[in-house]
């Protein structure tokens, strides 16, 4: 397709600013001009005309006296003659006489006579009986001049009265115009040349000035944002004189120093942000709405074993699910899906894939919050993402953990039963050898006893080193909290404490017996830790409505108010014997008791102990109430 030649050089103009200012200043300067030569040459015009029309009437004032004087002598050949001889002049087209009734009666050629000269200017003039100078007369190219000659006193004997015939004719002299039109265009001509030698003039200066106080700072800001686009913050422009120009590049330097600091300030608290919820133990990760993940944290990584550089930018489920779309609404609780539907926050259990490993189980809380991303509010999603697998394995690492600091109470229970037992055989043998069947037998049976003793020791070591059932079962709270408490008797005889055990007979639970022991161990041996010169540790267990209370007390040191709210959180520990520990301990009993739908509190003072009580629903709590009813009914 052919561009016409005009939009071709629109579009060469408008692609500068330059070129557009320039054409701009000359169009208005070639306008101004053109408006301005108009108006002069019409002043110079009219000037040229007046002049005209005074010497034409200087000169038709002269010829009317000469008529004058040949008329009044009746000198009418004198009077041809002078208007023959006015005819010749160069400057004059024609020259005539012409009666009141408009009759020429004298021309200077003689063809124009009788003829009716009879125009609005003359009737104008005869009328006024005023000198009249008619410019357009016979087109552009003559100026006529008409003067009524007024009747004299001594002209009365010829033609009547003043009254009657106030005018005797008229005298018209046509003068040529052609000199006039060529001054008027050789003028015109010089003013057009004078004004386009001003017009680029001005145009060459307005360049000048417009590239060294506009186009040149406007290039050095267009380098400035240029580099400031491509990242280089510290790029400064140099500030040239004190106009606005020079304004303008000391306010952008100003704003390249605090975009240059907000910069830093919000790489710092990138950085700060990342730093913190790097060290959070479980997985973060933010979701935008089209599933993309925003931030993610060092544990994330870890989980699905890629770099951060690999995740930021990826898709959620092609990250932890290994997938090329969104999951299955119907089979994966999606938390984007879930925040469209305002169902947030949830916990939810997800199969997350580790790299070509196999799945992990995981637990997802996931919560709405919204977040400022180039400069728009975008709802998108937190999710907090714990490893169920690890959990699983922390706990019975604990629970072996715990298990460690039993041993060497184990081996004394263990030993002293064993020894027993090896003086027993010794006493036996030698029964047997002097035929005391009796007495043996009596041995044999004490035999019996430490060897059910060491076995009920052994029994509750393996309880407590089972990992928790997944399904509920009903324990008997007596013996498991027994068993447990008796484990721990020779690291309360070695710490100079005494452990007292009061439960109410009869008394269960809906949970896991490994879970429980796991419970009681970490309590009672808490509580002997806070104790480091000894005391007493109560385990109590009783009904309270629908529930079942465990109550662990000490006489130790207690816990600071300001700890009270940290005693929970994994890893966190105090000891007051000074012991080392892995702070594990009461966040897994917490997690324990949370699993079967109890609470657990806490009420200490310091110096005067620490009191935890484990309240759990008690499965016999309707058979309870049965029983009340019951006795309180009359016999």
């Amino acid at each position: 397709m052919t561009v016409p030649p005009w939009s071709a050089i629109g579009g060469w103009v408008s692609a500068r600013l330059q070129r557009r200012m320039v054409m701009a200043h000359a169009v208005v300067l070639i306008a101004l001009s053109t408006v301005f030569l108009g108006v002069v040459s019409g002043l110079y015009r009219a000037r040229l005309a007046n002049e005209m029309e005074r010497a034409s009437l200087q000169v038709s004032g002269l010829l009317q006296a000469a008529l004058e004087n040949a008329m009044l002598k009746r000198d009418l050949p004198g009077l041809r003659a002078i208007i023959a001889d006015l005819g010749e002049d160069r400057d004059i087209l024609a020259v005539r006489v012409l009666s009141p009734d408009l009759e020429v009666r004298f021309a200077s050629d003689p063809a124009l006579e009788d003829e009716v000269l009879d125009t609005v200017a003359i009737r104008l003039a005869l009328a006024s009986r005023n000198p009249i100078t008619d410019l357009g007369a016979g087109g552009a190219e003559m100026v006529r001049a008409i003067r009524p000659v007024p009747n004299q006193p001594r002209c009365q004997t010829c033609h009547g009265t003043v009254a009657e015939h106030p005018v005797n004719g008229l005298l018209i002299v046509d003068y040529a115009a052609e000199g006039l039109g060529a001054e008027i265009h050789r003028s015109m001509l010089t003013l057009m040349l004078a004004g386009l030698a001003v017009i680029g003039s001005s145009l060459l200066a307005s360049w000048w000035v417009l590239r060294r106080t506009v186009l040149a700072p406007l290039a050095r800001l267009t380098t400035g944002t240029e580099a400031l686009a491509a990242g280089r913050l510290d790029h400064r422009i140099a500030v040239v004189g004190q106009d606005e120009a020079a304004d303008l590049a000391s306010r952008f330097n100003d704003m390249a120093v605090q975009l240059q600091g907000a910069m830093s300030q919000a790489d710092s608290d990138r950085a700060v942000l990342q730093s913190v919820i790097d060290a959070i133990p479980d997985a973060i990760r933010v979701i935008s709405p089209d599933y993309r993940i925003y931030i993610a944290n060092a544990a994330y990584a870890a989980h699905v074993g890629q770099s951060l550089d690999q995740i930021i930018g990826q898709p959620c489920y092609r990250s932890s699910h290994g997938r090329s779309e969104p999951c299955i609404e119907t089979l994966v609780v999606c938390p984007i899906v879930e925040a469209r539907a305002g169902r947030l926050p949830l916990t939810c259990r997800q199969a997350h894939r580790k790299g070509a490993a196999s799945d992990v189980h995981v637990e997802v809380a996931a919560a709405a919050v919204t977040l400022r991303i180039d400069g728009e509010d975008v709802p998108c999603v937190v999710e907090a993402i714990r490893d169920l697998d690890h959990q699983a394995r922390l706990s019975q690492e604990q629970r072996l953990s715990e298990l460690g600091l039993l041993a060497a109470g184990l081996a004394h229970e263990i030993y002293n039963p064993m020894s027993s037992i090896n003086l027993l055989l010794d006493a036996a043998r030698r029964d047997l050898a002097d035929a005391r069947i009796d007495a043996a037998a009596g041995h044999m049976k004490v035999i019996g006893e430490e060897v059910e003793r060491t076995l009920k020791v052994t029994n509750s070591l393996l309880a407590l080193c089972l990992p928790p059932s997944e399904d509920p079962v009903l324990v008997d709270l007596d013996r498991v909290v027994s068993e447990a408490v008796a484990l721990l008797g020779y690291q309360a005889r070695q710490s100079g404490s005494f452990i007292d055990c009061d439960i109410v007979p009869n008394l269960r639970l809906l949970g896991s017996e490994s879970d429980l022991r796991m419970v009681v161990t970490n309590l009672v041996l808490n509580a002997i830790h806070a104790m480091p010169q000894g005391g007493r540790v109560r385990v109590c267990g009783r009904r309270e409505g629908a529930e079942i209370v465990l109550q662990f007390s000490d006489e130790g040191i207690g816990i600071a108010p300001e700890d009270l709210g940290h005693i929970f959180l994994p890893f966190w520990t105090r000891r007051a014997d000074g012991s080392a520990g892995r702070g594990l301990g009461l966040s897994i009993v917490q997690a324990i008791v949370t699993r079967w739908h109890g609470r657990i509190t806490v009420k200490s003072r310091l110096g005067a102990g620490c009191t935890f009580e484990v309240h759990l629903p008690d499965p016999d709590a309707h058979l309870a109430g049965s029983s009340v009813e019951s006795e309180e009914l009359p016999a």
